[in-house]
């Protein structure tokens, strides 16, 4: 049996082949284009992500001599939205999930925020795509009348793929307008966000079958019409199962282009914990408990880019300058690139790096930007365990490649850190998914436990003195933080 997982990132996606057993057959890798226009205005051309889907497909099937696979299974980012016609032609460029030009809209529907979080089990955020629908609504009247649907990224691929409009409920979760409990979409939220119910996805359960390949698409891939096409949830979810975050207990800590924070939810706490994001699992009837970091990566390329002028990151070259600072750094950085995640949700705050003088080196700096994102993810964390009890903490993403940033995580957190040297998480995850969803395993756990048996993991454990030190690092940001929130900086 061959499975082909399509994983479609903020900056890359990838095909990767595999059989039911895990191994994996072929891959294939393409960028992903972000158009950054200024003032937190982050856009994609849709066109992208159809091309690269079509040319992942196409070298696959070159480098297995095949043309048909079994199954197709997608997992993306999820907040990210596309209006489209009703021929399926985006009417205008896709508004990325970091894109903030939603931030008034999101003021004005603060004041419903406790009931939207026990409903949705989210509060009202410049992430989630329900707001962005608003926008388009309110500013884009030459193309609102247009609209047939709107689509976030996996839901206009598998549209190209199928000819359907379904979409699953770890996406709908996204939205902030999805009733958390009924899996169904509310209308009086709808009312709220000025949505309209048939402008939105038909909901199935992540893992079922989503629709099969049409012959356009067939013909532009080289491969058989009809292969079925799986929506197996989101990516932070499917890389949280590609960690094993089936059960409650373990952390799952992914560290892309942003940091996704994540924990199983077997059921649904009667006071839901403040301050977090109540998503649906991509496992069965469970939920995950999320936060998130907006930058996390992109700080780490923005270091790149500006402090050493690398238009194409050299990672060598950059690990060498984190192990020149084997010591807690003296800069401090607040590092809300893109603002502010949760809890405050405050879209506003940027980065500030204070406490420079003559004598800060600039891998000292680079330093300070990674400890900050870090000590961002381990309040994070800290907060997950007033809610369940936290025995480990996994790390995934592209940052685990530097074994020096493992080690600076695993002293921050103050854990014990275990990465998988299999980086391919949420790929694996979405396969779980896909094969017991099919029936292929009776079980999500039996999947899991199948597809990811021959991984090795990496086991960091952390320095209890810089611990210590980086806690008192993380009050001096959170009083920085205050000082500049109360002194109305972040106010537009």
């Amino acid at each position: 049996m061959r499975i082909l997982v399509l994983d479609i990132g903020t900056t890359s996606m990838r095909g990767i082949l595999y059989d039911e057993y895990g191994t994996q057959l072929a891959l294939s890798r393409r960028e992903n284009h972000l158009i950054l226009m200024g003032d937190s205005l982050i856009e994609e051309n849709p066109d992208d992500w159809y091309h690269n889907s079509v040319s992942i497909i196409r070298e696959i099937c070159q480098a297995v001599s095949a043309d048909t696979f079994d199954m197709i299974a997608v997992t993306s980012q999820r907040s990210s939205i596309i209006p489209v016609d009703r021929e399926g032609m985006p009417l205008s460029a896709a508004i990325m999930w970091q894109d903030t030009r939603n931030r008034q809209i999101c003021r004005q529907l603060e004041q419903y925020n406790p009931q939207l979080y026990e409903k949705t089990g989210a509060e009202v955020s410049t992430v989630f795509s329900g707001s962005k629908m608003t926008w388009i609504r309110q500013n884009l009247p030459e193309i609102y009348p247009s609209v047939y649907k709107f689509l976030n990224i996996p839901e206009y691929v598998v549209s190209r793929m199928c000819g359907v409009y379904v979409s699953d409920t770890t996406y709908a979760s996204r939205t902030g307008l999805m009733d958390l409990r009924t899996e169904t979409w509310d209308p009086d939220i709808l009312k709220l966000y000025e949505v309209e119910e048939n402008k939105l996805c038909r909901l199935i359960q992540p893992g079922e079958t989503a629709g099969y390949v049409n012959k356009e698409f067939a013909e532009a891939c080289g491969i058989e019409q009809g292969i079925p096409v799986i929506h197996s949830g989101g990516d932070q979810q499917c890389a949280a199962i590609g960690h094993g975050i089936i059960e409650e207990g373990p952390v799952s800590v992914t560290v892309g282009t942003g940091g996704f924070l994540a924990s199983a939810l077997c059921q649904l706490p009667e006071q839901l914990p403040k301050g977090m994001i109540i998503n649906r699992s991509s496992a069965p009837g469970q939920y995950i408990m999320e936060s998130n970091v907006l930058t996390c990566g992109a700080a780490y390329d923005w270091c790149a880019k500006q402090l050493y002028g690398m238009n194409a990151v050299n990672y060598r070259l950059l690990e060498e300058e984190l192990k020149k600072e084997n010591f807690v750094s003296s800069a401090l950085v607040i590092p809300y690139f893109s603002g502010k995640g949760a809890p405050d949700w405050n879209p506003m705050a940027d980065a500030l790096i204070s406490h420079v003088t003559t004598a800060t080196r600039r891998s000292e700096i680079f330093k300070s930007v990674m400890e900050s994102v870090f000590i961002e993810i381990s309040s994070c964390i800290d907060r997950f365990a007033d809610t369940v009890s936290v025995t480990k903490v996994y790390s995934g993403g592209g940052l685990t490649g530097s074994a020096v940033l493992n080690q600076l995580q695993s002293d921050i957190y103050g854990r014990r850190l275990i990465c998988f040297d299999d980086p391919e998480a949420t790929a694996k995850g979405a396969l779980a998914v896909a094969l017991s969803g099919m029936k292929v395993y009776p079980d999500l756990h039996t999947a899991f436990e199948t597809v990811c048996a021959e991984r090795s993991e990496s086991v960091y454990e952390p320095n209890r003195s810089l611990h210590e030190q980086y806690l008192k690092k993380r009050e001096k940001m959170n009083r920085l933080y205050q000082l500049l929130k109360e002194g109305g900086f972040y106010e537009s």
